[in-house]
């Protein structure tokens, strides 16, 4: 997978325990990245009808069009106006920007807040766990990677 725009840490023996795309969200916990991974149109329909409960695909949404590409500018992403921003700035997310948090970060951390309480009505605790990691903890992700920009800048 070919994710041109992330962020990717290591823990100390070198195993990515993070990959953190231009919005925060956290690929390493992605259900569809997960799934693209390993490659199996069952896991990719297990991710839709995920995504169907979530209500973030219609029904006749194709399941080979759940296959996570990575992000990269001409990807349909669900924050292209983020996508735009970071490409232009030519930094890998938003926890890089000088600016952070900027309206469109927050405008995302709000759209996942969203998500997270209609996520509690309709997932499974084990599901909601995954999803807090994935896609829930943006804020987190984002303040210790701009956090430790900003160490970086100071020295």
């Amino acid at each position: 997978m070919n994710h041109h725009l992330c962020t990717i840490e290591n823990d100390e023996k070198g195993t990515v325990v993070a990959i953190i795309g231009i919005c925060g969200d956290n690929c390493a916990y992605c259900p569809r990245y997960i799934a693209t991974q390993k490659g199996g149109i069952q896991e990719l329909e297990n991710v839709k009808e995920l995504w169907l409960r979530l209500g973030l695909r219609d029904p006749a949404f194709p399941v080979q069009n759940m296959v996570c590409k990575g992000c990269m500018p001409e990807n349909r992403c669900a924050y292209p106006e983020i996508c735009s921003c970071v490409s232009e700035k030519a930094i890998e997310n938003c926890g890089l920007c000088d600016e952070y948090p900027c309206e469109l970060i927050k405008g995302a951390f709000n759209r996942s807040d969203k998500l997270k309480s209609h996520a509690a009505k309709v997932c499974t605790q084990e599901e909601m766990e995954m999803l807090q990691k994935a896609f829930f903890s943006k804020r987190e992700y984002f303040d210790g990677i701009h956090q430790k920009h900003q160490n970086n800048v100071l020295k």
